[in-house]
């Protein structure tokens, strides 16, 4: 890899700490009317019915034209744009480069899509990848990439090895995700808080919606910073505490602490999500809150440390999107009783159910959908135009079925 002269990425790294204190925002707030706006955008009588759609289709405006034109055929209401992907940028961000995918650097991807998409009546949803950074194995990211610049902040697991070992290991490539910023580290929230006051402020957007919001598994959340943070608040070193804990797996000792170094995982994501809402609701902003989890809500709960249904509860997240992709019915409808189960029916309208197409024929999507629609979830969104772009039969039965409400 090629390195730039060292006070380039020192420049780089001051413009990121000095974003800590950035709390200047150009969006205009009329309170009451805004208010009215987000409200009726969350709990009108529409049928929410979303696309997902890749950093790759919005590298030009012609591609750009074309997806939101298909949208409007097939009948949708709400794009879920993917606008940072893994660590960059698909629009101008003062603190982040821009994807490689857009060619053209004046050309701003998230501006035009939020210009042409509200003509067209769309509502633009800004798809944030949170905490995932980086999942190039074949090239060392670019000197000015945040895991060039602040190697420290990534994530490592419970045999103190670090998402950047695992990424230039070959082993178990096909169950690695990629490298990960740390939740735990203190600085990582503060940046991704000011990402994404960035996003809300300058941008045009109907909703922000958050991606990989959780941890890796359960083996996760041993970054050294934030074991030394949680060392100076409980006086244990978790990774340590948790390495002798075959010898005792069954004790009361071991299932009090693991409470609780699971709880603080958890608070570390819930704090990042408090924070967020509460600069939303300060500024009555109408950007609606989604987040994309975790099918069942115990096992986003205990396994990745992502209590979305908490968020509901709490207000701090105005709707959930449980990607529901699994090809077994059966896995499909429990899922969903799961939910029904686990929150208030208030929150049925919170909930957007998401359906995979990309591992399904349109027949088993079809049974889906209408197993969603029978416990009263009439929201979903798809994932993703890939393979409605490509299939035009899908294509054709997709728009069919959008419009039989």
């Amino acid at each position: 890899m090629i390195h730039l002269p060292e006070k380039t990425q020192n420049q780089k790294r001051k413009l990121i700490n000095s974003a800590f204190i950035y709390d200047t925002f150009k969006r205009a707030v009329v309170a009451v009317a805004l208010f009215l706006f987000s409200y009726n955008l969350l709990y009108g009588q529409e049928i929410h019915k979303g696309l997902w759609v890749l950093r790759e289709d919005l590298a030009d405006q012609k591609q750009i034209d074309q997806f939101l034109n298909h949208a409007i055929i097939l009948g949708f209401t709400d794009l879920f744009v993917q606008v940072r992907g893994r660590g960059d940028a698909m629009y101008h961000s003062k603190y982040i480069e821009t994807s490689s995918l857009v060619r053209n650097r004046d050309f701003d991807p998230l501006k035009y899509v939020c210009l042409e998409g509200h003509k067209k009546g769309l509502k633009i949803h800004a798809w944030f990848n949170t905490y995932v950074l980086y999942s190039n194995r074949s090239e060392d990211p670019p000197d000015l990439h945040l895991l060039s610049i602040f190697p420290e902040w990534i994530e490592w697991d419970e045999n103190a090895a670090s998402d950047l070992d695992k990424l230039k290991s070959s082993h178990n490539q096909h169950l690695f995700e990629g490298v990960y910023l740390s939740p735990l580290h203190p600085q990582v929230n503060r940046y991704l808080l000011v990402l994404m006051k960035e996003l809300i402020s300058e941008y045009n957007i109907d909703g922000l919606h958050l991606d990989y919001i959780r941890f890796q598994g359960p083996e996760f959340g041993y970054n050294p910073d934030g074991m030394d943070a949680f060392y100076k608040k409980y006086g244990v070193n978790p990774r340590l505490f948790m390495k002798d804990a075959p010898l005792w797996h069954d004790s009361e000792s071991y299932t009090l602490f693991k409470k609780l170094y699971d709880q603080y995982r958890r608070d570390a994501i819930n704090k990042l999500l408090k924070e967020l809402s509460d600069f939303n609701r300060q500024l009555n902003i109408p950007v609606i809150l989604s987040a994309a989890v975790k099918a069942s809500p115990s096992e986003a709960k205990n396994h990745y440390f992502q209590d979305w249904a908490e968020w509901l509860k709490q207000g701090w997240l105005d709707c959930a999107i449980p990607m529901n992709y699994t090809t077994r019915d059966q896995v499909y409808r429990e899922n969903l009783l799961e939910i029904k189960e686990m929150l208030p029916t208030h929150y049925t309208q919170q909930v957007w159910i998401g359906n995979g197409i990309w591992n399904q024929d349109y027949p088993e999507f079809e049974k889906q959908a209408a197993v969603a629609k029978s416990l009263n979830f009439p929201h979903y969104v798809i994932f993703s135009y890939n393979v409605l772009k490509a299939d035009k039969e899908y294509f054709n039965r997709m728009k069919t079925f959008n419009r039989q409400d």
